[in-house]
């Protein structure tokens, strides 16, 4: 059976499946396919608009307020002044960037009080969606007989060929992206605009509260948000960062509700989730639990404690490494509490046990049992076999990219260093700018004697996992060294570095200098172990890797054909993969574990129980805590008097979703996504409604710090306020 002739039999099945439902279910769906798979359920929960609402081509509907935020982050537009909505931590490299010891806006916040005054930000983007359209023949015509290889290049030139036939019809960006783990295609008709200003952002002591302690935490009192501006050309379209520019006119932008909300209450996620991994066999889920997630959590346990070590000691390297570091730990914590679910929950277990239903069923089928009877066997296969490559392709880059900072920018000269004399010296002439643009982003926010030490730790670790798996580990020679004395080998190999010369040097150097220090640099030390290291990498690591990761893949898309031939009565909804998705469910509380109730909402009070003066993750402005003293909450307050701060919710989240509006029955924003909880982060792998729960911002809190913390009112002049 293909794809879309199961999605028409789930449609059949769905109204028997939603008279049974009063609760919500898992899965992030596809806007353009509401009306048909969701709109019926959505409304038995208590929706009040229609999927047209949401999502629609010939009208202005919430799609339309909605962007993909710096690539990563999703954000709203809540004005008609293109004021945008994020989280704080997704504005945070932003922040960082404007930040100085001097004038410290992660420390103190910033606030505009006039256009005049918002921080211009280059490189940060935000992409709207304009329509989406199911392409899935164009992309798969004349590949259904080709080997894996060749089929996957056919499949990219039909890309290509068909985005530039969009971009001649109409003149959009456009995202092809595939579905069911390649079963279906659909085209993206996007515009993303380049100039985003930094409008405001709470402290860090609010705007991250709790930090690393409340990272996945309930309860929690963060609030994670932050505004900028979207800016366009005198036509309303996108433009390069210029003083001309205006505030972007939206065609559409966020109704605000203040009156709150309640358990059972309707809630709607919309953005652009990542990446999760529902339809993996159970054994892959037992070596992302046991094996990826261990090597990978110990790598960063090493490297957090030396980079918490050198900031607590220096505000210089605070904030260098204020956004490094977070980014580092979101995930390490993410990886401990997504291995502890994932057992707590059976996970293995449990999938094994659908596993022995599917070949049951295909058992029943003659026709599916001749097609699929040994797909979900070498699938099994076909994960096992990539473990020693996986592995060590998680340490070089835990390590040797995202850890050991010289050593992967040592990589960038590479290209160079193997030219010719004389066509090294024309390509430095040709990119002298944009050579000496890497190296100054690199050394604004790099400390060598905190890199140092993670060199030194990380290298030995490194080298020492490599001793124990397959393949055979590389840079033999410098093992004795580096396990017999690491500090010895750190100031041989890291300190005495050439690199740190051109760092240094590099704005004043000549063509002619240039072409002498790059071939001192092929004789560095480190710079040749940052090249053996890659070159191993590629070769003895990454490509058998690709090999086997593209035997699974394929596998991976005939076990998927296989589940929705087999359960014709079960919706399958796509993984997350970057592009625009609805969530849905509804407020409420949890119990993580026996005789412990999560209340669905925190408030200020809240706050003030977890101050702790001076501490890095707990302290607190003084004029948060006069205004909290004299209850000056304004009309943020709830019927009781008390401040609302965060809240949570049943609806499938993850990374990506960090700055998606929560919305409610009405479409109306009550909420700023922010987290989901330790509990239930093996929700990207399995879903678990009982324990698995979305942290918001309400909006309530985001309004009281914007109005009275920061007398910034007069940005909610431009906002549609429903009270």
């Amino acid at each position: 059976m293909n794809l879309k002739a199961n999605l028409k039999t789930q449609l059949l099945t769905l109204a028997l499946l939603i008279a049974h439902t009063t609760r919500a279910v898992e899965g992030m769906w596809l806007p353009m396919l509401l009306a048909q798979l969701n709109e019926s359920e959505m409304k038995t929960l208590g929706m009040r608009i229609s999927a047209h609402d949401i999502y629609s081509v010939n009208q202005a509907s919430l799609k339309d307020a909605i962007v993909q935020f710096g690539g990563g982050c999703t954000g709203e537009i809540i004005s008609s002044k293109g004021l945008l909505l994020t989280n704080h931590h997704c504005g945070y490299g932003q922040i960082q960037y404007h930040s100085t010891v001097e004038r410290d806006l992660l420390k103190n916040g910033f606030w505009a009080m006039s256009q005049t005054e918002e921080l211009k930000n280059p490189g940060l983007t935000a992409m709207f969606v304009r329509y989406m359209e199911d392409v899935t023949n164009d992309i798969l015509r004349g590949t259904h007989q080709l080997p894996a290889a060749d089929k996957q290049q056919k499949i990219q030139e039909n890309i290509q060929t068909l985005i530039r036939k969009k971009k001649a019809q109409e003149g959009y960006d456009y995202i092809i992206r595939p579905f069911y783990h390649g079963n279906q295609y659909i085209l993206f008709a996007t515009e993303t605009y380049k100039d985003i200003r930094l409008v405001g952002a709470p402290p860090s002591s609010i705007g991250k509260y709790g930090a690393d302690t409340d990272n996945w935490v309930w309860p929690r009192h963060t609030g994670d948000f932050a505004l900028f501006r979207v800016y366009a050309d005198h036509n309303n379209k996108p433009a390069d960062i210029s003083d001309n520019n205006k505030p972007l006119t939206p065609r559409n932008f966020l109704k605000i509700y203040l009156g709150g909300v309640q358990p059972g209450d309707f809630t709607m996620i919309f953005g652009f989730p990542g990446r999760t991994n529902q339809y993996l066999p159970s054994n892959e889920i037992h070596n992302i639990a046991n094996i990826y997630n261990p090597a990978k959590i110990q790598i960063r346990d090493t490297l957090l404690s030396l980079l918490d070590r050198r900031m607590r000691t220096s505000d210089q390297v605070r904030i260098q490494y204020a956004a490094k570091y977070a980014r580092i730990a979101n995930a390490w914590k993410k990886w401990i509490g997504e291995s502890q679910g994932l057992r707590e929950t059976n996970a293995v277990d449990r999938r094994r046990t659908f596993e022995t239903e599917f070949t049951n069923r295909l058992r029943q089928n003659p026709d599916l049992l001749s097609q699929y009877e040994h797909t979900l066997p070498a699938l099994q296969k076909a994960y096992d076999d990539l473990i020693p490559y996986q592995l060590a392709r998680d340490y070089y880059i835990e390590i040797a990219i995202q850890g050991i900072e010289l050593m992967n920018f040592a990589r960038n000269f590479i290209p160079l260093i193997d030219l010719p004399d004389t066509a090294r010296i024309n390509r430095i002439k040709q990119n002298k700018d944009r050579i000496l643009s890497t190296i100054a982003d690199f050394t604004k926010d790099f400390d060598p004697n905190a890199d140092g030490e993670a060199f030194e730790r990380l290298l030995h670790l490194y080298l020492t996992a490599n001793l124990q798996i397959a393949p055979a580990p590389a840079l033999t020679r410098h093992q004795k060294h580096i396990l017999r004395d690491r500090q010895r080998f750190r100031q041989r190999i890291y300190d005495r570095s050439y690199l740190h010369t051109i760092l240094q040097q590099a704005p004043n150097l000549t063509d002619a200098q240039w072409a002498t220090a790059l071939r001192k640099l092929a004789r560095d030390p480190l710079f040749t172990l940052s090249k053996d290291m890659y070159q191993h990498f590629l070769t003895h690591i990454n490509r058998p890797y690709d090999s086997l990761s593209l035997i699974a893949q394929t596998l991976q898309a005939d076990y998927m054909r296989a589940l929705m031939a087999t359960f014709p009565d079960r919706r399958f909804y796509p993984d997350a993969n970057g592009t625009l998705r609805v969530s849905y469910g509804q407020v409420e509380g949890m119990m993580p574990r026996d005789g412990i109730r999560y209340h669905h909402q925190t408030f200020a009070e809240g706050v003030l129980q977890k101050y702790i003066p001076g501490d890095y993750e707990f302290d607190l402005p003084q004029r948060f805590i006069d205004l909290y003293q004299q209850r000056h909450f304004g009309r943020y307050a709830d019927s009781d008097g008390r401040l609302p701060v965060c809240f949570i919710a049943s609806n499938h989240t993850t990374g990506g979703n960090s700055g998606s509006p929560a919305l409610n029955a009405d479409g109306y924003l009550i909420g700023l996504n922010f987290d989901r909880l330790w509990e239930g982060t093996m929700s990207d792998i399995n879903y678990d409604i009982t324990r698995c729960r979305n942290i918001m911002v309400d909006i309530r809190y985001i309004l009281w710090v914007t109005d009275i913390y920061a007398g910034a009112g007069y940005l909610l002049d431009e906002m549609d306020i429903i009270l």
